[in-house]
């Protein structure tokens, strides 16, 4: 089946400030039990287990994938967060140096969707992005993943109900309802931007909607893509955006949204558009465009490209 892994690695030990790590991080835990490294780092941690073990220079935390598509930033700590997934072949590394990003990857099947930054040194000796996980975990924390012994202690905590960075209270927006210009580049910050953004996709991928088309041409939904246009023109004029439009979709395909007369659109083309809007990195829910299966069946964005 391959490996199934995914979480955070520090280049220091919080073994005797865990707490302050989790004031630093925003997150609430429950400690629950001693177990092994084994049974910490095995395949696809819940999303409500934090599994934690501490090596003599750092510490390596086993979350749920939905946690991991974005960075942790320390303000004086390296950190590495990690995806990895043998099993759809997909990969996401974001790491940072004292609060900054660094390098951000995301491949899936051998294809980069987000390449930036510049290369790590472990790079040099990594033939694919899975050795890069497994390398750069070793920089930050002191030792090799596959040195640590199955039996070493590590940790099991569960987030708390009231952590909402397991469950982040989503803002909702009124999508039938029109937003000035000025407005979207007055009163929106860079973060509830994209969250207007992601809940417009959301709904353009559960009804198989082609928003590469102009709104107008969306009959009784028309009203509900009417701020997209307005939404991606505010995106693109502010500059330190450009890093989050790419762990959506590349710029080039962002700018083409809202763009295309659906009258001079061939089914075949449509059809390819659909599969892009699908592609697209929503910090939500991703659902895939197939014929054999309901158009509401959710897929992580680990899992969308079996």
């Amino acid at each position: 089946m391959g490996f199934n892994i995914s979480g955070l690695a520090i280049n220091k030990n919080y073994e005797k400030e865990f707490d302050q790590l989790q004031k630093e991080l925003g997150w609430n835990l429950e400690k629950q039990s001693e177990i092994d490294f084994e049974t910490a780092s095995s395949n696809w941690t819940e999303d409500e287990i934090c599994n934690v073990y501490f090596s003599e220079k750092g510490t390596l935390i086993f979350i749920g994938m939905d946690m991991c598509t974005e960075s942790f930033l320390l303000k004086n700590d390296n950190t590495l967060t990690f995806a990895l997934s043998e099993t759809s072949m997909a990969f996401n590394i974001n790491y940072c140096e004292n609060g900054i990003e660094k390098r951000s990857i995301m491949e899936v099947n051998e294809e980069r969707m987000t390449d930036e930054g510049d290369k790590l040194e472990v790079e040099e000796k990594s033939e694919d992005t899975s050795e890069i996980i497994w390398n750069q975990i070793e920089v930050v924390i002191g030792k090799r993943f596959w040195d640590i012994e199955p039996n070493e202690k590590a940790i099991r905590y569960v987030f708390t109900k009231n952590n909402n960075t397991v469950e982040e209270k989503k803002k909702e927006y009124s999508l039938d309802e029109p937003i000035s210009k000025e407005d979207l580049s007055n009163k929106f910050s860079d973060d509830e931007l994209f969250k207007y953004f992601d809940q417009i996709i959301e709904f353009a991928q559960k009804n198989e909607i082609n928003v590469f088309v102009n709104p107008w041409s969306h009959k009784n939904n028309s009203r509900k893509f009417m701020n997209l246009f307005a939404i991606i023109t505010e995106i693109s004029n502010r500059p330190n955006l450009s890093n989050n439009i790419n762990k959506r979709m590349p710029l080039d395909r962002f700018k083409m949204l809202c763009r295309f007369d659906p009258d001079k659109i061939d089914s075949k083309t449509n059809l390819q558009m659909l599969k892009e809007l699908n592609m697209i990195n929503n910090r939500t829910n991703n659902y895939v465009l197939n014929s054999t299966t309901n158009s509401d069946d959710e897929k992580k964005w680990w899992q969308f490209w079996k």
